[in-house]
């Protein structure tokens, strides 16, 4: 995995199984931050960055399902909703959340 941390951010890494060229994406923006465009801007430079010099086919993200913000994000690089994951994970409550599992395929990036 490679992490990487900025100022009110970070991006992870989760690379697959080579001959799948897989690779998942996680990103966390400190609240301060939200609403500059960094979601966005983190997650297509990171695609890019996977498609074009890795040469993945298909990156895959999984923000909470009721994050409309992260899922603005995700759609405006070019990830599309594949389907619900079913009490996902578990939130700071300790109560079950689903998750959304979204991907995008090595031609649909939107630069």
């Amino acid at each position: 995995m490679v992490m990487t941390v900025l100022r009110g951010a970070s991006v992870a890494l989760r690379p697959t199984v080579q001959d799948y060229r897989h690779a998942g994406i996680d990103i966390f923006l400190d609240p301060t931050v939200h609403g500059r465009g960094l979601g966005a801007d983190a997650i297509r430079t990171l695609a890019c960055h996977l498609i074009d010099t890795h040469g993945y086919h298909r990156p895959v993200i999984d923000p909470a399902a009721d994050n409309a913000a992260m899922i603005r994000c995700c759609t405006k690089v070019g990830f599309r909703p594949v389907g619900i994951m079913r009490e996902y994970e578990r939130g700071p409550d300790s109560t079950w959340h689903d998750g959304l599992l979204m991907d995008l395929l090595a031609n649909e990036l939107v630069r």
